[in-house]
């Protein structure tokens, strides 16, 4: 039996998974990222490559030991935005420095035509011309790949050596191939500097950043293989050589490819540590506040992206946590779960009248709002009702994007399909969604969504499936 793999690098785990010609996950692995750098300054969020790749080594390893059949291709996906920096033969001359990263919304330490307290974002954005921003199918923000390289370079922190700016799925499958380091479309627009309608990198931004056009690699199909699996890492991993490995695709599309059947008439909404709500469209459009993605196979999908999605649940816990703490009664974070689960259901579906906007981090195209409750009362601030305002704020922003859409939304949508942990865990967000939307929400019978995307594409390169279209057909949706 044929099996297609798929290799999953998230910011907070790393997970493997083979499927079955059915459809079938039929054995996965997954462990916790623990690459992340500490006592860095404010706003800074870095991760070591080195570190994640012994973290793949194991998590490959295990699943190579209880494989149930032959392996027909690994495929690859993970964070997007992001950028490592390398130099010759692909050596990493700095640490990921991740989506979360906020160093660019720092004061420049240059002229700026914005105002002399401007950030690097702002300065960045004031040399960009609209209409070539508009190419790109996102506005640039903070982490991403684009605006992280102009702020490096801006800010004299450029390694003398550097030759590649890439991404961390993109360089991991150059390493387990020992090829030149290429990228997909999906990746390179979560850059801001790659000009999706012309299908190329958009030289103005990069000319905007002083980005060396270079550093840059080349872009392929999603999902297209690359090489194939050296004898040192078999030898490493357990999976045999000569492996055909898949280029990567970024996690956002790689869900959606694993929870939303091509020509379904759903919209797909994923929460994880952040959120996103998505569906395709047959052709590059433009719409204010969401950006326009690349979708396999010559597709594209409108994204919101960015208001608030699990973190934001996650800050009521360590709220309640804290306070815990202050009066000498700590619970586990497990524990807080659990009561707030039981308290939230008790109170109303509108939580008497407690309002919250849950953006409590900020945004990427507003980094500096904050979150605020109103309605306030003497009755409805407990921690239940703070609980359900929060799930209800968050399924308020999906909602915002749908309702700001107008033309572009998708015609006769009759369901939300949903995914990432932040649905499957929290039955009470789930309710939100659908109470504010009016339409019921099903979740996929497999989850791993990103990386069973990643390995439906893989499996469609590599002979389980004849085609992407195919292998959708081996989703299975609950309800």
């Amino acid at each position: 039996m044929l099996l297609s793999l798929a290799l999953d690098l998230g910011t907070s785990s790393i997970a493997a998974i083979a499927v079955d010609p059915d459809g079938q996950i039929v054995t996965r692995v997954q462990r916790p990222n623990t690459a992340t750098q500490l006592g860095l300054p404010s706003g800074h969020a870095e991760q070591d490559p080195t570190h994640i790749l012994g973290i793949i080594v194991d998590v490959l390893s295990e699943l190579a030991r209880d494989l149930p059949g032959t392996p027909a291709g690994l495929g690859l996906t993970g964070q997007m935005h992001g950028v490592l920096l390398t130099g010759p033969s692909r050596r990493p001359l700095t640490h990921l420095i991740t989506w979360q990263d906020r160093r660019a919304n720092e004061p420049a330490t240059i002229d700026s035509p914005v105002d002399p307290a401007a950030s690097w974002l702002e300065t960045y954005l004031a040399a960009c011309e609209d209409a070539d921003l508009a190419q790109t199918g996102c506005k640039p923000a903070p982490g991403y790949l684009g605006v992280t390289l102009a702020t490096l370079i801006g800010s004299d922190s450029v390694p003398s050596e550097t030759a590649g700016a890439t991404f961390l799925a993109d360089w991991v499958a150059a390493e387990l191939t020992d090829t030149a380091i290429v990228t997909d479309r999906s990746n390179a627009a979560a850059s801001g500097v790659f000009n999706l309608v012309e299908d190329r990198w958009s030289d103005p931004l990069l000319d905007s950043g002083h980005i060396p056009r270079e550093w840059l690699p080349g872009v392929v199909e999603s999902g297209t293989v690359i090489g194939t699996l050296v004898p040192e890492w078999a030898a490493e991993t357990g999976l045999p050589a000569g492996l055909p490995i898949c280029g990567a695709i970024g996690d956002n599309q790689a869900a959606v490819l694993g929870s939303l059947p091509v020509g379904e008439p759903a919209i797909q909404i994923n929460v994880g540590t952040g959120g996103q709500i998505n569906w395709p469209v047959p052709e590059f459009c433009h719409v204010p506040s969401m950006d326009t993605r690349y979708l396999p196979q010559n597709r594209f999908m409108l994204v919101g992206a960015g208001l608030a999605g699990g973190d934001a649940y996650a800050w009521v816990n360590q709220a309640v946590g804290g306070w815990l703490d202050t009066f000498g009664t700590p619970l586990s974070a497990e524990a807080i779960y659990s009561q707030l689960a039981e308290s939230a259901a008790s109170v109303s579906p509108d939580a008497d009248g407690l309002v919250c906007e849950p953006l409590f981090r900020g945004t990427r195209r507003q980094p500096t709002v904050r979150g605020r409750f109103e309605g306030i009362t003497f009755q409805n601030f407990t921690p239940g009702h703070v609980a359900r305002a929060v799930l209800n704020g968050i399924a308020d922003g999906f909602a915002w994007f749908f309702e700001n859409a107008d033309q572009a939304r998708p015609a006769n949508c009759v369901r939300i399909v949903g995914s990432g942990n932040g649905m499957r865990q929290n039955p009470l967000l789930v309710e939100s969604i659908e109470r504010r939307f009016d339409m019921p929400v099903v979740l996929a019978e497999h989850d791993q969504e990103a990386a069973f995307g990643t390995a439906l594409l893989a499996g469609s390169q590599c002979g389980v499936w004849p085609d992407l279209a195919t292998a959708g057909q081996a989703i299975r949706l609950l309800g």
